[in-house]
């Protein structure tokens, strides 16, 4: 145990053929799944196709409540490749890490990761700052750093993510 962690607590079976993933969990959450009264040999006893309906109501609920026929277009794998893309994007496009964190055996599957989203110019929300100070309050905002100028820093971040 470290710091009130168990060191790693495996998944049992990989998805889709995907690498098996480790998690780290606290104590306090082992003690309260423990807790849970055991009907099945799994925590959550639940079939995706139970879970897919549910996503489906709720999706076209959503869709009608927002008049937002675009929504119907949202799948549960359309998570997966935000994710995905999002993950190459803040590597720059790190196809190692991409496919560890995505737990991917083959790296042709995570290729299509790596060119999925490119960013305009215009899709950039930029910044400066001219002290160390001004700098961390930035980065804590999301912004990357681009370069120095003239003793002034420049920082950007896409629009989308404000």
């Amino acid at each position: 145990m470290r710091d009130g962690f168990y060191e790693k607590d495996c998944l049992n079976k990989p998805v889709k053929r995907h690498l098996p993933g480790q998690l780290q969990v606290s104590s306090k959450l082992l003690a309260m799944l423990n807790c849970l009264p055991k009907t099945s040999e799994r925590i959550f006893p639940t079939k995706y196709q139970n879970i897919l309906e549910c996503f489906c109501g709720v999706r076209k609920r959503a869709a009608q409540l927002q008049h937002n026929p675009r929504l119907l277009a949202v799948q549960f794998r359309s998570f997966r490749h935000w994710g995905g893309s999002m993950i190459a994007h803040y590597t720059n496009g790190n196809v190692l890490t991409v496919k560890k964190l995505l737990r991917h055996k083959r790296i042709e599957n995570t290729m299509k990761y790596i060119s999925m989203i490119h960013f305009k110019d215009d899709e950039f929300e930029a910044t400066t700052a001219t002290s160390v100070e001004e700098a961390k309050r930035v980065l804590s905002a999301g912004f990357d750093y681009v370069a120095q100028k003239d003793g002034v820093m420049l920082f950007r971040k896409p629009k989308r993510f404000k």
